[in-house]
């Protein structure tokens, strides 16, 4: 027979469980964000070191939504490919991409925001070596996670 005492035992170790769990799932949900993010500026990477910025732009929202920051603002996805043909016309201007110092921070299940470091490794017929930083706003959709703001700037 249970009685008062160990019923509120059982409920404080179960009150305990609950709260653990529950921590525990954010915290993996935390962590697939992160893994999943990442893997989306992988595929971004590999798509522009193809010259294929078709497939690069395909990993951000494609909407009027979407916000790019740069020297100038490009709003809409449409905006924000034409901006990208005009700044990079050949693969040499394009260079080769590297991602670095990436920090995937969510802000909870659905968004997340994301600070990096890029690096173009380019010839000196192509512009040069560039480099910056760049902030992100992903959104969980039915896609999968995109960019719904980028806001880079150069060194």
């Amino acid at each position: 027979m249970l009685t008062h005492l160990s019923l509120a035992i059982l409920y404080r170790r179960g009150m305990r469980l609950f709260f653990c769990s529950w921590v525990l799932a954010g915290l993996l949900q935390g962590a697939s964000a992160e893994v999943e993010i990442k893997a989306v500026l992988a595929r971004q990477q590999a798509a522009w070191n193809r010259g294929d910025i078709r497939s690069f732009m395909q990993e951000y929202v494609n909407s009027p939504e979407l916000t790019f920051v740069g020297k100038q603002v490009a709003r809409g996805w449409q905006a924000t490919l034409d901006r990208y043909l005009k700044t990079y016309p050949t693969p040499a201007s394009m260079g080769q991409l590297t991602f670095s110092e990436v920090e995937v921070h969510p802000l909870g299940k659905d968004h997340a925001w994301v600070l990096g470091r890029f690096h173009l490794a380019r010839t000196a017929e192509g512009g040069g070596n560039a480099g910056g930083r760049y902030t992100l706003i992903f959104t969980r959709t039915k896609q999968g996670w995109k960019m719904t703001l980028d806001h880079t700037s150069a060194d």
